[in-house]
């Protein structure tokens, strides 16, 4: 099984992660599963039982110019920890703890786009550029 999972909040650009599956949901066929999750934590694992490749899109926050899309593998978190989420999801001790109960998927690929100003209410232009650019991007890797 193939699932893409958008991390986030309803706050601001960290709602990125989201709006990325509202996007895909017109996109993709219905045999890839599409959730959005709420800053999930180690619960996470539950979302990679039976699934083969998992993918992810969270905010980011790096200092890199807000929109900017960066594409990781679990490898990269293990050299920066706490890089790739803008509340702390500590991915690389989920990542650990899956692997260790048998279920972390076989691929992962994990997308970050970068934080503009995550206390206004309100989604930036930067980041829902990005989410659209993103979503294509993602999208394109199974259209037929």
């Amino acid at each position: 099984m193939i699932r893409i999972v958008g991390l986030g909040s309803p706050f601001g650009d960290d709602r990125v992660g989201w709006r990325v599956i509202e996007l895909l949901q017109e996109k993709l066929p219905g045999n890839i599963d599409l959730v959005a999750l709420d800053r999930p934590g180690a619960a996470l694992i539950n979302w990679m039982q039976g699934v083969s490749w998992l993918i992810l899109v969270d905010a980011l926050s790096s200092g890199a110019s807000p929109g900017s899309v960066v594409r990781l593998d679990p490898g990269d978190l293990d050299a920066e920890p706490g890089r790739l989420s803008s509340h702390d999801l500590a991915l690389h001790d989920t990542f650990r703890l899956a692997n260790s109960l048998g279920c972390l998927p076989a691929r992962i690929d994990i997308y970050g786009i970068e934080l503009g100003d995550y206390r206004i209410p309100e989604m930036s232009d930067a980041a829902a550029t990005a989410a659209t650019k993103l979503a294509a991007l993602i999208g394109a890797q199974f259209s037929a």
